[in-house]
């Protein structure tokens, strides 16, 4: 049990998708308007690792391709919107809005990171997928919280340098790719 917990800690807390999103998030909106999204992906990983770790080792070679495939084109595209949101005093394009409860927990059944976590905790350690479940539904406030609050600390620093906060963004979209490339 502890070293599946040791497994969920990290996977968690390490950059991907979620976090980069949500800390774009917290730079963007801030914690309270990013809280729906925060919330989706604490339920929704959680709700995937029960059900969807489950399911998808079932699902055939092929169409689990082709469904990462999908992923990839989700996260490429989200990336690009991370990667191309101006500074505060930029015209506001990129990200318009934090991602809703709903888009945050059905983005964890494309994101190849969370996936892939699901499955490997399911198959790699001796546990059943109601134990995983509580651990991760345990761990990600902490994990999530971290990349939010991190995001949300450098706003105000960041509203002061343009040329940093766009930096920034930027790097996020970029670490969402560079993800793509370990999933």
């Amino acid at each position: 049990m502890l070293e599946f917990f040791i497994f969920a800690l990290v996977t968690s807390i390490t950059p991907g998708p979620n976090n980069s999103m949500l800390m774009a998030s917290g730079m963007r909106f801030g914690r309270k308007e990013s809280l729906p999204h925060f919330l989706g992906i604490w339920l929704g990983f959680t709700f995937l690792f029960f059900i969807g770790g489950y399911l998808l080792s079932f699902v055939p070679e092929q169409v689990f391709e082709y469904l990462q495939y999908f992923g990839y084109v989700v996260i490429t595209y989200i990336a690009y919107k991370i990667g191309t949101t101006k500074s505060g005093s930029e015209k506001k394009t990129g990200l318009e809005k934090p991602l809703t409860f709903i888009q945050a927990c059905l983005f964890q059944w494309v994101n190849p990171k969370g996936v892939m976590m699901a499955i490997s905790g399911l198959t790699a350690f001796n546990i059943t997928n109601v134990e995983g479940s509580l651990i991760y539904f345990s761990i990600l406030p902490f994990s999530l919280g971290v990349w939010l609050l991190t995001g949300e600390g450098l706003q105000m620093w960041l509203s002061k340098s343009a040329v940093l906060e766009r930096t920034i963004y930027i790097s996020l979209g970029l670490s969402m790719m560079a993800s793509l490339a370990l999933a």
